[in-house]
């Protein structure tokens, strides 16, 4: 599974990165920051076991039971090649990575309602165990509303007009929370993976 979720995620944050550093380069200058702009970053990574318990190759589902007992079904995509070579009583591990990266931007930077969207996937070579990848890379400015640093909790305006309100759990995230002020500017940068992988018996 490893093998899989990093090549997606690695591919997005690369891809991310570059796309972040294209659009710095086209904006126009502004004056030279004092000090670095305030900033977080958090992933976080999971991993659950399970074991196949029903393949229909006519229709692509692959049936799942993890070792807690719950069940689920999964519409398996045609970019995995080797589906054929799952059989029911293969252990499966399902990786979940999360990862956001939050800026504050320096006042005076014009707002940008552009979104960028970056949408992967991955599948194993010809003749490797069975998997596959899917991932999403999400990318755009939001203006802060409410900071409320005694309930931990953040309400931001997106790029199509719309409000959210958000709970702030990490220590880091609340450290970052207490800078934001109402019409401050934050980009983010907001990274999805799952990945399958069948894992020898």
């Amino acid at each position: 599974m490893k093998s899989v979720s990093i090549g997606v995620i690695g591919s997005i944050l690369a891809l991310g990165a570059m796309s972040s550093v294209a659009e710095t380069a086209q904006k126009p200058s502004a004056a030279p920051a004092s000090k670095p702009q305030p900033s977080v970053q958090r992933e976080k990574l999971q991993e659950i076991s399970a074991t196949v318990v029903s393949v229909d190759p006519a229709t692509r589902m692959l049936g799942l039971q993890g070792d807690d007992g719950s069940s689920a079904s999964f519409a398996v995509g045609e970019e995995v090649k080797n589906f054929p070579q799952i059989r029911v009583g293969d252990k499966v591990v399902v990786s979940y990575y999360r990862g956001i990266a939050a800026e504050l931007q320096p006042k005076g930077t014009p707002l940008s309602k552009k979104v960028d969207q970056l949408d992967m996937t991955t599948g194993a070579q010809a003749g490797a165990k069975p998997g596959a990848g899917v991932g999403t890379a999400v990318r755009g400015t939001v203006v802060i509303e409410k900071a409320d640093t005694k309930a931990n909790t953040v309400t931001f305006k997106r790029p199509d007009g719309t409000s959210r309100t958000l709970p702030v759990e990490s220590p880091e995230g609340r450290e970052f929370l207490a800078k934001l002020k109402k019409g401050d500017q934050v980009e983010v940068l907001y990274i999805e993976a799952v990945a399958i992988e069948v894992r020898p018996k």
